[in-house]
């Protein structure tokens, strides 16, 4: 791994791991989710730190080149919170059309309790 990757690995880890806690910090970002990004960044701070690593990791999966493990790593990881996060939205996605449905009902019967007060009373011309 060329030392201009493993320094660009580290300046990116440390500078989105300064991101994510300023925006703990503020209230912008839930800690379960910045969790992921911050243990990914720590992650890539060792693969930056410990080459050998991924040398040792490269040779069992027989890859040509150290690189191409980082970027498939990259890669691979993106697409699992990719997968995650759409489950996630799924998920989401039901309990709002639940709500919205409870919500029109809940507004439907209000608007028949009103009907049915407004026809019993001035329904009557006795």
């Amino acid at each position: 791994m060329s030392v201009a990757l493993r320094a660009l690995l580290i300046m990116m880890s440390v500078g989105s791991l300064v991101y994510i806690v300023r925006k703990i910090r503020y209230s912008r970002m839930q800690i379960e989710y910045a969790l992921f990004w911050i243990v990914l960044a720590i992650i890539f701070i060792v693969m930056a730190v410990f080459p050998q690593v991924v040398y040792f990791v490269c040779n069992l999966m027989k890859v040509m080149s150290p690189v191409n493990l980082v970027y498939l790593f990259i890669i691979a990881i993106l697409l699992l919170k990719v997968f995650m996060m759409t489950i996630e939205l799924s998920a989401l996605e039901s309990k709002v059309r639940e709500l919205v449905q409870q919500i029109g009902i809940n507004e439907k019967e209000q608007r028949d309790e009103k009907g049915e007060d407004n026809n019993i009373t001035g329904g009557y011309k006795g």
